[in-house]
């Protein structure tokens, strides 16, 4: 098992995070072309995410590497798991899952299948996967794990300490570093303010071309 260093993440200005609690990923999706993590990964429970990567590559059904790193989450992380291909064993389920909610995690997000579902829900931590199975990981003491090194989940490259934000829609993985990190933020604010405006309007009755200015490209007479 390969353990990379798990360096001090970029810090992040607390007002950005507290923006980002009360905004849609959507509303910051409108605006990237990377980052967007396919929706083949989809929530399974529970609502908003918002935390740190921490992450394991973990190809083979060995439980180890995932059991080693529950016991380095801290509080707002979120347990990230790359299964490198395996769609058939579960990596994660009630006890992996109670173990990350009682270290303060935010979330998990598993390139892979999970299991114990209706616990899973009962919980309520968000959890993100490709589906479900029976079948789990066992302690096999095998090599090929890595843990806190860069992982691949719904196509998008994810580092520990990389800024995962999710609902009920979908996932985002932003780097904390991004100097357009907080213009970003503030322009979905604005967005979300504007279309509480939006709403009223609609009901009245108006054009939502003419709201969001499409109507400009409208051709003939």
């Amino acid at each position: 098992m390969i353990r990379h260093p798990r360096t001090n993440a970029t810090a992040i200005d607390p007002a950005i995070l507290d923006q980002m609690r009360v905004i849609q990923p959507a509303s910051l999706g409108h605006y990237l072309t990377s980052g967007i993590v396919s929706p083949q990964v989809r929530p399974l429970t529970g609502g908003k995410l918002l935390g740190r990567a921490v992450t394991v590559r973990q190809s083979l059904p060995d439980a180890i590497p995932v059991h080693l790193v529950l016991d380095d989450l801290q509080p707002d992380d979120v347990l990230v798991i790359d299964r490198a291909g395996d769609r058939h064993i579960a990596c994660v389920g009630e006890m992996v899952a109670r173990a990350a909610l009682t270290a303060g995690a935010a979330g998990i997000v598993v390139d892979g299948v999970v299991t114990d579902i209706e616990e899973l829900r009962e919980l309520g931590l968000p959890i993100y996967a490709r589906g479900l199975n029976v079948v789990t990981t066992r302690v096999l003491d095998v090599p090929g794990a890595e843990l806190f090194g860069p992982v691949l989940i719904g196509n998008v490259i994810v580092r520990t300490g990389d800024l995962l934000f999710g609902d009920a829609n979908g996932l985002l993985c932003l780097d904390p570093a991004n100097p357009d990190l907080s213009a970003l933020v503030q322009r979905a604010v604005a967005d979300e303010a504007r279309e509480v405006e939006w709403r009223k309007r609609l009901a009245q009755g108006e054009s939502l071309a003419k709201l969001n200015g499409s109507d400009k490209y409208r051709s003939g007479p």
